[in-house]
């Protein structure tokens, strides 16, 4: 696959509900952790977190580079996205995010705990297949066959 295919929005590949796997890097340590999509708008996706963790005071200090990747076998799509990270304690924004599986994570909407880690992506790219067990080894296939990665799927950039 080339990356010639046509860019796609971010909302076009992501969702509410959407795990990511939220890669920090502080100072020589690298981690990541899964965390959950709990709204995209445009460029930016939201994430209810706990303040407390350490990894989140460094996002908030401006100590922490950040990359996300997504393998979403629902829709057989694949994400590797950068962005800059940001918090807020902005308590209607925390309202409008909140959600019943939030719930398994916080003692409700008013956990002093509870921020928003918002990813504003600035770049990335998408791989995705044809959807089903079937139709991912038919383009494999295909691609196989013909000699042509991009009968495999798409791959592209995500718009920011």
């Amino acid at each position: 696959m080339s990356v010639a295919d046509a860019p796609r929005p971010l909302s076009d590949l992501v969702d509410d509900g959407t795990i990511v796997m939220f890669m920090t890097m502080i100072g020589e340590e690298h981690s990541s952790r899964p965390l959950t999509v709990s709204g995209v708008e445009g460029d930016r996706l939201s994430f209810l977190v706990d303040r407390t963790a350490s990894w989140v005071g460094a996002v908030r200090s401006g100590g922490a580079a950040i990359h996300l990747t997504v393998s979403d076998n629902r829709h057989h799509t694949y994400l590797s996205l950068d962005g800059a990270a940001s918090l807020s304690d902005d308590r209607q924004e925390i309202e409008e995010l909140w959600s019943a599986p939030a719930g398994a994570y916080f003692d409700g909407k008013d956990d002093p705990n509870l921020t928003v880690l918002r990813v504003d992506v600035g770049g990335g790219e998408y791989w995705s297949s044809p959807s089903g067990r079937i139709g991912a080894a038919l383009g494999m296939v295909r691609a196989a066959v013909s000699n042509d990665p991009t009968k495999a799927g798409d791959h592209g950039r995500v718009e920011a």
